[in-house]
Formats: C-alpha cells, sequence, structure tokens
C-alpha cells in the first residue's frame, strides 16, 4: 500500500491536515528518509541508518479526528509554549485537528530543533 493509498482511508480534514505536515517535513528535512509503517499507521523521518528510534526524528500519524506529529526526542526539546504532549521518556506530540490552530512557525521550529538534535545542525 502506498501512502497516498494509506490516507486516503481518512477523513478529508485528516488528509490534509496529514499532506500538509508531509509537505513540510520533505521541505524541511530533506537530508531525511521518509519512512512508511503501515502496520504502526504512520509515516516517519529519519536518517536511513537504520528504523530504529534512535535514527528517526519526526513521526506523523493520522487518527479518527486528529493528525499527531510526533518527536522521537521531544521531551528534551526546547518548547517554551509547551505545546507537546506526552509522558513519554523522551518521545512528545502535537495533536494536530487544523494547522491552523497552531502558529506554523512554531511547528516549523520545533521540527528544525529536532532535526538539529539529531544531526548535529547538517
Amino acid at each position: 500500500m502506498s501512502v497516498e493509498e494509506f490516507i486516503a482511508q481518512y477523513d478529508p480534514k485528516v488528509q490534509d491536515a496529514f499532506l500538509q505536515l508531509r509537505k513540510l517535513a520533505k521541505e524541511l528535512l530533506p537530508e531525511a528518509e521518509e519512512i512508511f509503517y503501515e502496520g504502526w499507521k504512520n509515516i516517519s523521518y529519519g536518517t536511513g541508518e537504520s528504523r530504529s528510534d534512535k535514527d528517526l526524528i519526526i513521526y506523523i500519524a493520522p487518527f479518527k479526528d486528529s493528525v499527531n506529529l510526533g518527536f522521537f526526542r521531544g521531551a528534551i526539546l526546547p518548547d517554551e509554549k509547551k505545546l507537546l504532549q506526552g509522558t513519554g521518556k523522551l518521545m512528545r506530540h502535537l495533536k494536530i485537528k487544523k494547522l491552523t490552530d497552531f502558529d506554523l512557525d512554531v511547528i516549523k521550529s520545533l521540527i528544525l530543533e529536532a532535526k538539529v538534535e539529531r544531526f548535529g545542525g547538517k
């Protein structure tokens, strides 16, 4: 199944948020590999060195009425506005119903911080 076939199963609002986030991820993480995890129902972006969490930066996961933009090391990212949710040791996420609910510059900043944390500023 392709990513396009996968996301077509969801509500149009979820599809729109998912596809906008995917476009943003590809734009901000051009050196990252997009990995489709059909069983986990998400796409992740990482170094391509492995599919281990340590080599992944972010993920985008659709749900019934929202999309999670997840950060594999979100707990150590600067989150001045306290937008990231989650209680895991490292992972955090933004729950997005529509991107207009968030300042796009803040989302971009979080993705770029995650990139710097993983790639060391490359």
